[in-house]
């Protein structure tokens, strides 16, 4: 594990001011000299470049916005942030031309925020692309103002890896608009700051992050919906990351008198509309909650026909096209690893051949049921898809088969055909498996998968040279490349959301499905996969070991796949088996949820916790919770999901503001100190930073001039809260207020939706 990795535990957050850089983007040299007497000094130079963003960002540096990109909500008393998978970004350069400073906390970018109505014609104004010498060092003569650079080495401010034929993407704003919106430079001290959070609860992608991101807050509040309309008008507002390295003498209040268009590069952007029926809380109570089944046309059956087709839908099926080898057209019943009810799981699974063999037929309705079937085909195209799984297991059953062979080598059966067993080398391969299944070999192989097995050979020293007796060794070891394979497809990785959800009608939009795991789909899906490179009738030896050692196991390790990062196992050989955890084992039934909602969407991070019962103070474990859409997000639990939570990310928790008449204000704030008001019983009951003050604690949010529409007055915002909380005694006195004070003071509560699931798996929000 990263040594920076949060060690916060679930649901806590900690606000820091700012995190410094290792190293500045830039060019450095390095000189080493070495002298030695009676010898000639020694000296060598060498150049190299650190590279960062300057003038574009790689969007995968962006890990969520808000409010959500594309989004319809209640964010009009929001003001925009956006968030950083890299805590230093925003203090990587500097605002001031030239080389940044050590210690400089300041920002070298800033989030605007603008509706149509601020440009002339009500429209927003076009992003150019731009050479990076159309931006920088501007001339008097230029009909705009942009970033001007420090000379660097001659090279017009840039480093060696930059080069003024460059592309980035730039916007001109006009100079009246940007001296309004704009922030000063004594706000920029409160406008990014450091989030730690926990991250066990969320999707894959944002588990695998170290739990630190840096955040980048507007100065603006949106422009909220028009009311007049009917019904009222979303208005649309677009969020713009800037650049203002180079632009400290056009900020507001530096004097400037420019009056030329600004034109900054633009590092991200993106748009989102305010309407107050569409916040998170309102689109989680809008999730129509159920079981994943296919709804009955209706309650009540006219005919046992109808009776038969309701019941074959509660149970989780829904009617295919089905077209046999034969080439005939046929309607059949398919239902897929995600269930509406509890399915035990077999402890015996007998051979199949085939895909067909795992076909079922209905004498009541005369239809196949070709689930386990499909499930069976499905794993083995998987397998022969991935040609590197593929090749493994291959290997693997070539390993198996050289050592049944040394075992029942020609010559050996040919004696052993005469005195052991009259002719019949089935009765060889039986005795062979009946000792592969014995109870020394199961818990052998459970010890470490290096598994004694039997082989046949004459006892030494013996009058009697045909006798019998199991000493030899085999190696069983699986593949490690094989068996985490497995074990990710046991977490239905790979599988198509077809085979997954076979009809739209299982998951509407709005909507969230609890389902239970079938396991026997889940071991034809894994036999499937295993059947690639079977040969011969002989390897129904290798497939019996499989069956009933190897596809358990696989089962078990897909508990630590979410915990595994993708570096481990690195290098090591792929002969290495992955030890089995006894204390760690499936809770049958796994159970999950699917979730379909324009909240996972506009959220990035959402924590998924659930829970066994309702008074369960423990949450199960997280195996899956991965995004397989957009707008659909698949969780699945090892035991079986009573409660769950959906949680907005707090990461990415928003700095709201309470309307009280005309204006704006913050009427709780957060302590931020150790002590507690004896006063105040609640404070009592819950000291420490963070938690919020129950008495009178609000501040006036002040925006600037009248004629600048929701723009905050970040730095008056800040003293006022600094002065009252040290009136509270909440913060200790003569101390720095930083921006992760403001931050704490600023930021709304995540909002979270529990949904309970009785007895009838019925869900209901609270």
């Amino acid at each position: 594990m990263d040594e920076h990795q949060s060690k916060l535990n679930p649901g806590q957050i900690q606000f820091h001011q700012w995190c410094e850089p290792p190293i500045q983007p830039g060019d450095y040299t390095v000189k080493v000299n070495q002298s030695v007497k009676e010898l000639e000094a020694f000296d060598h130079k060498s150049s190299f470049s650190v590279a960062g963003p300057r003038f574009s960002l790689d969007p995968s540096e962006v890990y969520s916005v808000y409010p959500p990109k594309g989004q319809i909500g209640d964010f009009a008393n929001s003001l925009p942030h956006i968030v950083f998978t890299r805590r230093t970004l925003p203090w990587e350069r500097s605002v001031d031309p030239g080389a940044r400073k050590t210690g400089d906390k300041l920002p070298w970018m800033a989030l605007l925020v603008f509706s149509a109505a601020d440009f002339p014609g009500n429209e927003f104004p076009k992003i150019k692309l731009l050479s990076v010498s159309n931006l920088i060092n501007p001339k008097s003569t230029d009909m705009f103002v942009g970033p001007k650079l420090a000379t660097l080495n001659g090279n017009n401010g840039l480093a060696a890896y930059e080069k003024e034929s460059d592309l980035c993407n730039t916007i001109e704003l006009p100079w009246k608009l940007f001296q309004m919106v704009a922030p000063a430079k004594n706000d920029l001290a409160y406008l990014a700051h450091v989030r730690e959070v926990n991250t066990g609860n969320k999707e894959t992608l944002s588990f695998l992050a170290d739990g630190w991101f840096s955040v980048v807050l507007a100065n603006r509040l949106p422009e909220p919906e028009r009311k007049g309309a009917t019904p009222p008008l979303a208005v649309e507002s677009r969020a713009y990351l800037v650049s203002l390295e180079g632009l400290t003498d056009y900020l507001p209040g530096s004097g400037s008198t420019a009056d030329k268009p600004v034109r900054l590069a633009v590092l991200s952007t993106w748009s989102f509309h305010c309407r107050e029926a569409f916040a998170f809380k309102a689109s989680m109570n809008k999730l129509r909650v159920r079981l994943l089944s296919v709804p009955a046309p209706g309650d009540s059956a006219r005919t046992d026909a109808e009776k038969q087709v309701n019941d074959a839908l509660r149970m989780g099926f829904t009617a295919l096209n089905h077209s046999t080898r034969l080439g005939e057209k046929a309607v059949s019943w398919y239902r897929g690893p995600l269930v509406p009810l509890h399915l035990s799981k077999e402890t015996k699974f007998v051979f199949r051949p085939a895909a067909d063999a795992a076909l079922r037929y209905s004498p009541l309705d005369g239809m196949m049921d070709v689930s386990y079937a499909a499930a069976y085909q499905l794993g083995r195209l998987l397998a022969l898809k991935d040609r590197h799984f593929a090749t493994a297991l291959y290997s693997y059953r070539r390993g198996v088969q050289r050592q049944i062979n040394e075992v029942l080598g020609r010559k050996r059966i040919e004696s052993l055909l005469s005195v052991a067993t009259g002719g019949h080398e089935s009765a060889i391969m039986g005795e062979y498996l009946k000792h592969l299944g014995s109870p020394t070999a199961t818990q052998a192989a459970s010890d470490g998968w290096a598994v004694q097995q039997p082989t046949i050979q004459e006892k030494p020293g013996e009058a009697k040279p045909n006798e019998l007796k199991l000493t030899t060794d085999f190696d069983l070891t699986i593949p490690q490349a094989v068996c985490r394979w497995l074990a990710r497809l046991v977490l239905l990785y790979r599988v198509p959301f077809t085979n997954l959800v076979a009809d739209e009608r299982m998951l509407p939009t709005d909507s969230i499905r609890f389902f239970y795991l079938d396991p026997n789909w889940l071991k034809c899906l894994l036999e499937g996969a295993c059947s690639v490179g079977r040969s011969s009738s002989r390897d129904e030896l290798v497939d019996e070991y499989l069956r009933d050692k190897f596809l358990d196991f696989a089962m078990e390790q897909a508990l630590e796949v979410r915990t595994r990062t993708p570096e481990a196992g690195a290098g090591e050989a792929d002969h290495i088996a992955v030890q089995q955890s006894p204390a760690k084992l499936p809770d049958w039934p796994l159970t999950g949820f699917l979730l379909r909602s324009p909240v996972v969407e506009g959220w990035q991070g959402l924590e998924m916790r659930a829970w066994k019962d309702s008074g369960a103070t423990q949450p199960l474990e997280p195996l899956r919770i991965d995004r397989l859409a957009p707008d659909i997000m698949l969780c699945i639990f090892n035991g079986k999901v009573d409660r769950i939570e959906v949680k907005q990310p707090p990461e990415g928790m928003h700095f709201g503001a309470s309307v009280d008449g005309e204006g704006f204000k913050r009427f709780h704030l957060r302590r931020l100190n150790d002590k507690s008001d004896e006063n105040d019983e609640d404070d009592r009951i819950a000291p420490g930073p963070g938690h919020q003050l129950k008495k009178d604690s609000q501040t006036d949010i002040r925006l600037r001039a009248q004629d600048v529409k929701r723009v905050v007055d970040v730095f008056a915002l800040a003293q006022a809260l600094k002065t009252n909380l040290e009136r509270l005694n909440a913060r200790v006195v003569n101390t720095e207020f930083t921006s992760a004070d403001f931050g704490v003071e600023m930021v709304e509560s995540p909002g979270s939706v529990v949904f309970d699931v009785n007895n009838k798996q019925e869900g209901a929000a609270r």
